[in-house]
């Protein structure tokens, strides 16, 4: 008898991995001690040149890797495979600094990546509208309190060797509230932080995390396109099928609701998928996700059949994290992705039996958070969980 979630994914149009709807739960377990990929110290190529975004990978048209996780001023790691990566100094994007919030184009993270044949290249950005910095729209002058975010696209016609944004803002964007940009909202609000972008049937997919503002609810949201090259085709889950058409800011003024994501298995993901990748010999998912579960702070590890259900959390490693350290701490973690150096998609979306856990290690002085950060990998095992 087939399963209530194949039932339901079927009637949805969701494509399920043949023979993963009732598959057992995968464990991710550590096999070595973190090693450094880079140094700020020793490779940094300008002061704000430090990994702020999770590691993400892919192959150009000449077979060259480009392992991008950067700050807003963002620069990639190129060579000829995911372990001889060495710093590349050119800038590849930034944002534009517009002081239009309506346009999303502030300060940019660009932080997912997909090519189909390694020249043309489409990206998801994690767009950071700094009001603090317009006093007039933020007359408390606070980050946290005037920060609007939302995500936006970048397309490469170069192999990624550069990245502009993929139309004129505010055609660009991807995932936006509905509702107007308010100024001093006391917290931080809006659509944050893509997974890196996978194929599954005949869509592609990527996670988003959405703050509680309004009707929208806090909680890790999903999207998926069939068209990589048109920002405006991304849907959101609304907790029955991809239905949610994201609009710009004011623009459903009458019914807002009808355009907020609804969070996929909020007692599961309860912080950032930070990214997915396909186990090749089982067909699962499996999500990474920094964060505080059952009193335990660390990596976390969760697999899917069809990124709609998840298993119980496993913490795959305990370490402090990014605003879940203590001033004893040498150093904190954050931006956890699993990438395989052999990969056999060209977006290094698949992992086999080994891969590595990509961290950010963010060195702590004086028990604050500095420039100084390394881009760091430690050595995993993946396995069927022991029943």
């Amino acid at each position: 008898m087939r399963s209530r979630t194949a039932a339901l994914a079927l009637s949805l149009g969701i494509v399920l991995v043949s023979g993963t709807a009732g598959a057992q739960a995968l464990t991710v377990r550590k096999a070595g001690e973190p090693e450094a990929v880079t140094s700020w110290q020793r490779d940094a190529c300008a002061q704000s040149d430090a990994p702020d975004t999770p590691a993400r990978a892919f192959r150009d048209a000449d077979g060259t890797v480009h392992l991008i996780a950067s700050h807003s001023t963002a620069r990639a790691l190129t060579g000829p495979s995911l372990n001889d990566v060495r710093p590349n100094c050119v800038i590849i994007f930034q944002g534009h600094g517009q002081d239009d919030p309506r346009l999303h184009d502030d300060r940019s993270w660009i932080s997912s990546f997909y090519t189909l044949d390694g020249s043309t290249v489409f990206a998801l950005v994690s767009n950071e509208f700094h009001a603090q910095k317009r006093r007039a729209l933020c007359p408390s002058g606070d980050y946290m309190r005037c920060w609007r975010n939302s995500i936006t696209a970048a397309v490469s016609t170069d192999g990624g060797a550069s990245f502009r944004l993929s139309t004129a803002p505010p055609g660009h964007t991807v995932a936006t509230l509905p509702y107007p940009y308010s100024g001093d909202a006391g917290k931080r609000t809006g659509y944050f932080a893509p997974s890196n972008i996978v194929r599954h049937g005949d869509h592609w997919y990527a996670f988003l995390w959405a703050e509680r503002f309004g009707a929208q609810k806090r909680g890790a949201c999903l999207m998926r396109t069939d068209s990589l090259a048109d920002p405006q085709s991304w849907r959101g889950w609304d907790g029955k099928s991809f239905a949610v058409r994201f609009v710009r800011d004011g623009q459903a003024a009458d019914s807002p609701e009808a355009h907020l994501c609804a969070p996929v298995a909020p007692d599961t993901l309860q912080g950032t998928v930070r990214s997915i990748v396909r186990h090749r010999a089982s067909g699962q998912f499996i999500a990474t996700l920094a964060m505080t579960r059952d009193g335990q702070t660390g990596m976390w590890t969760t697999t899917s059949p069809d990124l709609l259900t998840w298993s119980k959390p496993e913490l795959l490693w305990a370490a402090p994290l990014l605003f879940r350290y203590g001033c004893g701490d040498a150093a904190a973690f954050d931006y956890p992705a699993l990438l395989d150096p052999g990969s056999e998609s060209r977006n290094f979306e698949d992992v086999g039996g080994t891969a590595y856990l990509y961290m950010t290690r963010l060195n702590l002085t004086g028990c604050k958070i500095t420039w100084n950060r390394d881009l760091v990998r430690m050595p995993v095992e993946i396995a069927p969980q022991k029943r």
